[in-house]
């Protein structure tokens, strides 16, 4: 088995894995974006329609990896603020 962790709640499991999934996620797709990229630079066209189709495919790439960032970080903002609330309800019982 791959991952030999140990996790202290089902929660930090379920968590550290939407973590790995949101990363092979972008990775996957800046993978994509290299290798369109790579393609457009090799593929026999004129500079000037090779030039303008690498820029429009940057800029296709820039803005989905923008909106995937933007998703992760709402993900992970959401999580973030649901662990702080679940360690201050800790604590409040632990002072009672």
């Amino acid at each position: 088995m791959m991952n030999e962790r140990t996790y202290y709640s089902k929660e930090a499991e379920q968590r550290a894995q939407q973590e790995r999934t949101i990363l092979a996620a972008l990775v996957l797709a800046f993978g994509l974006g290299i290798g369109a990229a790579m393609m457009l630079l090799f593929a026999p066209r004129a500079g000037e329609k090779t030039r303008q189709a690498l820029a429009d495919q940057v800029g296709q790439v820039a803005e989905k990896g923008s909106e995937a960032t933007g998703a992760a970080l709402d993900e992970l903002r959401k999580e973030f603020k649901h662990l702080r609330s679940d360690v201050e309800d800790r604590l409040k019982h632990l002072q009672s």
